[in-house]
């Protein structure tokens, strides 16, 4: 079918990708489907648990838009990048992220570790990964990409991102790369606000586009466009969702993308929060978006729904625009889905055993020993116990799931050594809390201190301060983005995990005491001299 031969109805449903608030299918959702003919789905991990109960949900959905006649199966997508956005959990296996397959090196462990990725997606009926994150992190201060980017190397990233289509694509999982045109320099999450970039068109062709216009010739189905303010390449500011300026003349004209453009999710703070979710989904069809994605609200969902419909009949919305944005669509499910498949499928199937032992594998190559002043490291097994330090983590951005233990933590150490434990309350510990830290640890020579992001969370680097001051031996084991070094200069040995699951730890635990090696290499730079090397700045 063509979108010439549709009703505007059809239209707008091949047009908009929905998510709803529960595990459980809404009523809703099948009047979506069977009235409306939404033609996509969005999957959280609220709607998500095992593969094989998740598969179970999507052929449910799939069947509402059989027994309606739409001309292909429903394109269901989730963000499984790895790493700290993962929606797959239960029953799935946690590979690391993708700044960690940076730090190994390794294109084809990434290539494979994106196909094994793929094949869990599959298991559970999804069709659409919104991975790889191409972003060229290249400011430490930002606060929601860091360990989702592959590093700061425009060509490293675009290596890796490479890799991970080609991964996906042999599963048969459409990839959609994200953010166009480049998150990674920006200091402001599009979840809270408007981020802006404020470099000229040379900067960003040398640096930001880099990995978009090299996954493009490698022919990646699907670009994710997010709310980001490009002010040089367009004056009015807009956000490139709804910039034409940016989605049609760079994204389709100046790097050749003819597939299908997705936006971020409306409902985010750059858009909810200024012109509304409605008006700016026709304002980001006219720009050159094939798909508007609402994540959760059903009340917007429906409003943008009639917006869409009444535009398209005033003609506020070109038909031939229309045309082409649905054609785009319809032609992706006629590449990857068949209702022959979704038909004869048979559920949930997967090689988890080769999938865990690929996930360790590719963590123990990515861990960073960066530091190691007066060979600290490896430790003595000792009786004299080890100090263990560990903060109250929990998610930092809205895109993200999981958090660790306590208890992840003292089992790997204590295999080598009695342990003096203390966990903060929070990621930000005041003055007070480093004091009753430091008391704790005042008979105890050798501190393990596991921080995350205390390049931001400032409480942290003040302990380490503190506990280096009162002559302290410290080692530091970086959980997630390995910039906190530059807030603590003087600590002895310095790790970067990039990760902060229980297998992480335990690879932690084993080089600590010396019976592994550390692998990996900084994909990030932690000093401007540094950054020349990585061809940044």
């Amino acid at each position: 079918m063509q979108a010439e031969h549709m009703t505007v109805e059809q239209k707008v449903g091949q047009l908009l990708m929905i998510g709803y608030p529960t595990l459980d299918i809404p009523e809703e959702m099948e009047t979506w489907i069977k009235q409306k003919q939404i033609g996509n789905v969005i999957l959280f991990s609220r709607n998500i648990g095992t593969p094989e109960e998740t598969y179970q949900r999507v052929q449910k959905l799939q069947s509402w838009a059989n027994e309606s006649w739409q001309p292909y199966p429903l394109l269901i997508g989730t963000d499984q990048e790895n790493g700290v956005v993962s929606r797959l959990q239960k029953g799935a296996t946690r590979f690391p992220g993708a700044m960690a397959l940076g730090a190994t090196g390794n294109l084809d462990q990434a290539k494979r570790i994106y196909q094994a990725t793929g094949e869990e997606l599959r298991a559970a009926g999804i069709s659409v990964n919104f991975a790889p994150t191409v972003d060229v992190n290249n400011n430490a201060d930002n606060p929601v990409i860091g360990v989702r980017s592959f590093g700061e190397a425009p060509e490293q990233v675009a290596r890796f991102g490479e890799a991970a289509i080609q991964g996906l694509l042999a599963s048969g999982v459409i990839p959609a790369i994200k953010h166009f045109p480049g998150h990674g320099d920006t200091s402001t999450d599009s979840h809270e606000a408007v981020p802006v970039l404020g470099h000229d068109r040379k900067r960003l062709e040398e640096v930001e586009l880099v990995p978009f216009a090299r996954s493009i010739a490698a022919g990646v189905p699907m670009v994710m466009v997010g709310h980001i303010s490009l002010p040089s390449m367009d004056e009015s500011g807009s956000p490139a969702t709804y910039s034409k300026e940016i989605v049609t003349g760079i994204l389709r004209e100046s790097l050749g993308f003819d597939g299908v453009a997705i936006t971020d999710c409306m409902e985010m703070a750059a858009i909810a929060g200024t012109i509304g979710v409605p008006e700016a989904a026709v304002r980001c069809v006219q720009a050159g978006i094939d798909l508007v994605l609402i994540s959760h609200t059903h009340e917007v969902q429906q409003k943008t729904y009639d917006r869409l419909v009444a535009a398209i009949h005033s003609g506020e919305l070109s038909g031939e625009r229309v045309n082409e944005a649905v054609n785009r669509v319809l032609q992706l499910k006629k590449r990857f889905l068949s209702w022959e498949h979704y038909l004869r499928a048979k559920g949930p199937s997967f090689d988890r055993v080769q999938h865990a032992d690929m996930a360790r594998s590719a963590l123990a190559q990515a861990i960073t020993l960066v530091k190691n002043e007066h060979q600290l490291l490896p430790l003595q097994r000792s009786t004299q116990p080890l100090g263990v330090i560990f903060p109250g983590i929990t998610n930092l951005t809205l895109a993200e799931d999981g958090q660790v233990a306590s208890g992840d933590v003292l089992e790997p150490l204590r295999k080598y050594r009695a342990v003096e434990y203390y966990m903060m309350s929070t990621l930000n510990p005041t003055e007070g809390e480093v004091g009753i830290v430091a008391n704790v640890m005042s008979a105890v020579e050798q501190i393990v201190v596991f921080t995350y992001n205390a390049h931001i969370f400032k409480g942290q680097s003040l302990l380490v301060n503190r506990l280096v001051q009162q002559g302290k031996k410290v080692v530091v084991v970086a959980l997630r983005n390995p910039y906190d070094l530059l807030v603590m200069p003087e600590v002895d040995a310095y790790l970067a995990v990039y990760d902060h699951t229980h297998q992480a730890i335990e690879l932690v635990a084993d080089i600590l005491f010396g019976e592994r090696k550390a692998a990996g290499h900084l994909p990030v730079s932690l000093f401007p001299s540094e950054k020349k090397q990585h061809g940044v700045g």
